[in-house]
């Protein structure tokens, strides 16, 4: 690897590792088999090769179009040369993990690269927005976003058979820990980006809940974001935040982390509404086998896409958070690297007992369940191979319509607030 690529995915690696080692969610709202991941991308194009911009000889696999709010009146455009800024794209683990992932990064192309091209200050300040749109044709990204810098929107849609990704960013700061190749919470030496941004959207398969991730995104700034899982049964995120504890001027490293969630995720995962999602989370950091709760806020969003957002904004590698002193103490010499959890705030409802799923018609199944005390509603869910349908209703015997003819495999669960435990699976087959 050349040493302009490993400085540019040093960064890089730091958040993919959260999609790499993602848990695997049970079978999705996807509507057809999942093709293989490299479908779309030319043979010809190879790994962390940076797209052109679109023009009338280059259709696809570009940079549509790009631009920069450098004075803060909401116009975007394209910055005067002589600032030497520029948008990059390019896809990667193409050959050696058929995980195709699109990647998306500010830089500044400085003489001998002193300080880093991804140091956007001064010419970009810190919480400047830029705006992009990513053409890579017959190529489908993830619709979710991990991104280091603040988020105000991700969509990926699809507009005359063309795969069209769209994003408005904003620039912030982060602590890098450098000579962490073996124990990055013990860096040999820090430095300071003080306005910086980068995203990338990794290859999932439909068994992610893919479908109802559009819009989704993570944002951190910590020097590595790793084990990011969500536990459909216990309906909790975690993720791993690493990190140098001081920066280089002696001063505390503060990490921040948001997650959005649009409407559609919510209905699917939780079985409920971001409005009554908003009052039922509760958010946890573990130092060391500590768990204390962390201030977080939880914010209705309505536009451009509905869903909830979850901030964290005060997150140290140790302080007064930390109520236990051998973690105080162990925090003094190297970042405790805590476990964020976001998690339901009250215990999930018991898993009710699922009595029979029958053929109601050539397209339906009945499914019926027991009661579990507390429930307001009951919610039904029906999958064959990677397409599931839901359906709700006040009791548990639920029709879940829509279906083709094959094998089903149905199970029913209580809701209050949100979604409890699953049930048993029975099968059914429609002919």
């Amino acid at each position: 690897m050349s040493t302009s690529r490993s400085h540019r995915l040093r960064r890089l690696f730091a958040v993919v590792s959260i999609l790499a080692t993602s848990a695997i969610i049970p079978h999705s709202i996807a509507s057809a088999a999942d093709p293989d991941p490299t479908e779309g991308i030319p043979a010809s194009y190879k790994d962390y090769d940076q797209f052109p911009a679109c023009s009338e000889s280059v259709k696809t696999f570009c940079v549509a179009s790009w631009g920069v709010d450098l004075n803060g009146d909401g116009v975007f455009e394209t910055p005067n040369p002589n600032l030497k800024i520029s948008f990059k794209a390019w896809i990667y683990n193409i050959k050696d993990y058929k995980a195709p992932g699109l990647v998306y990064e500010l830089e500044v192309n400085r003489p001998s690269g002193v300080p880093s091209f991804q140091e956007l200050a001064p010419e970009i300040p810190v919480g400047t927005a830029a705006t992009f749109v990513i053409n890579t044709g017959a190529f489908r990204p993830s619709p979710y976003l991990f991104a280091s810098s603040d988020v105000n929107q991700i969509d990926v849609n699809q507009v005359d058979g063309n795969w069209i990704t769209t994003g408005v960013i904003r620039t912030y700061s982060y602590t890098a820990a450098i000579g962490c190749e073996d124990d990055c919470n013990n860096p040999t030496s820090t430095t300071d980006f003080h306005s910086f941004a980068q995203g990338v959207l990794n290859h999932e398969s439909p068994g992610t809940l893919r479908d109802s991730k559009k819009g989704m995104w993570v944002s951190s700034n910590a020097s590595v974001t790793s084990g990011f899982v969500f536990d459909q049964t216990e309906l909790t995120f975690s993720v791993n935040l690493l990190g140098p504890a001081k920066r280089p001027d002696g001063t505390d490293n503060t990490l921040k982390y948001s997650a959005f969630l649009p409407d559609t995720f919510i209905q699917f995962a939780y079985g409920t509404t971001a409005d009554v999602l908003a009052t039922s989370l509760s958010t946890t950091r573990t130092d060391l086998g500590v768990t204390t709760k962390v201030a977080s806020t939880s914010t209705r969003v309505t536009s451009p896409i509905p869903g909830l957002l979850i901030t964290m904004p005060d997150i140290r590698l140790y302080s007064t958070p930390v109520s236990s002193q051998s973690v105080h103490s162990a925090a003094l010499r190297y970042s405790t690297a805590p476990t964020l959890k976001i998690k339901p705030s009250s215990s999930l409802l018991r898993a009710p007992s699922i009595k029979r799923a029958s053929r109601a018609s050539s397209t339906s199944v009945k499914v019926v369940g027991g009661s579990v005390s507390g429930a307001t509603y009951y919610q039904a869910m029906c999958t064959q191979g990677i397409v599931t349908k839901f359906a709700k209703e006040k009791t548990p015997t639920i029709t879940v319509k829509n279906l083709t003819s094959g094998k089903w495999s149905c199970k029913i669960r209580g809701v209050k607030k949100v979604g409890g435990r699953w049930s048993d699976k029975l099968n059914v087959k429609l002919k």
